[in-house]
């Protein structure tokens, strides 16, 4: 087979035809492009723009952005959760509902999609508030990874398994955008006690990308009816993903042991 004919039975005779004509979900130039187009904006222009020019403040936007996304991973577990996973899905191996009784499912993933997109946002706010030391290679890899595998679920595999991680993901970013939230606010009994919290969602971060990795495991069983070659690039992923994380979590939070000459001169 040619090119052309490779093409058309990937993305048109294997993905899912009930998605054909949703929106960005035709044909990958879609997720690849707005990738793209957000790297360019991030890494290069505007670093460029913001030269010479003094930080944003942006705080209003802040303010209602955790509150969107507060709202929005709250839905997104509650329409996971009652689409399936409470109702008549199984907890091990769940093949695909391809059926139009799946598609209440399947519109989550697409919502998830659209959701891991407007995260874009975060960086370009990043950039426009000279916060360049947040704008890591974690970070961007993860926003873009993210994106992508959504709109991969959603192609190929919308419903089943692969809807699993969108309820521990939402979850801790409940948490997450809820401590961001509350960082605006500068009392500083508040400030401490946020302080406090702050390496612990680190820690649940890494917790759900655990619990991700061995639920996702089970599509790798012989025995398991699912797609498995998106398996094969979603658990290496998330693997990756738990190291970034975990190296920024010992970076940041884990404090270093003194050496035995320090210890000897504070004994002194």
């Amino acid at each position: 087979m040619g090119f052309a004919e490779d093409w058309t039975w990937l993305f048109e005779e294997q993905a899912d035809p009930r998605v054909k004509d949703w929106t960005l979900m035709g044909t990958p130039a879609w997720p690849i492009g707005l990738s793209l187009v957000y790297l360019f904006v991030v890494l290069v222009a505007g670093p460029i723009y913001m030269k010479n020019r003094p930080a944003y403040k942006l705080d209003t936007f802040i303010f209602y952005y955790n509150i969107y996304q507060v709202i929005s991973c709250c839905l997104l577990v509650y329409g996971v959760a009652t689409s399936g996973w409470t109702t008549h899905y199984s907890w091990g191996c769940q093949p695909v509902d391809y059926s139009e009784a799946g598609k209440r499912m399947l519109t989550m993933m697409w919502l998830t999609t659209f959701l891991k997109l407007s995260e874009f946002t975060e960086t370009v706010v990043f950039v426009l508030r000279k916060k360049d030391r947040q704008i890591s290679f974690l970070h961007v890899y993860h926003h873009v990874s993210t994106f992508m595998l959504c709109w991969l679920g959603t192609k190929f595999v919308g419903g089943g398994m692969a809807s699993f991680p969108i309820m521990p993901n939402s979850i801790v970013h409940i948490v997450m955008y809820t401590y961001y939230l509350l960082s605006i606010n500068k009392n500083e009994t508040l400030q401490k006690t946020l302080n406090t919290i702050k390496p612990y969602i680190t820690i649940m971060q890494m917790i759900q990308f655990c619990i991700i990795i061995a639920h996702a495991s089970q599509a790798l069983m012989a025995s398991c009816q699912v797609p498995k070659h998106l398996a094969y690039a979603f658990i290496p992923n998330v693997f990756l993903i738990f190291y970034l994380f975990y190296d920024f979590y010992t970076t940041n939070f884990k404090k270093a042991k003194p050496s035995p000459k320090k210890k000897a001169a504070k004994a002194s």
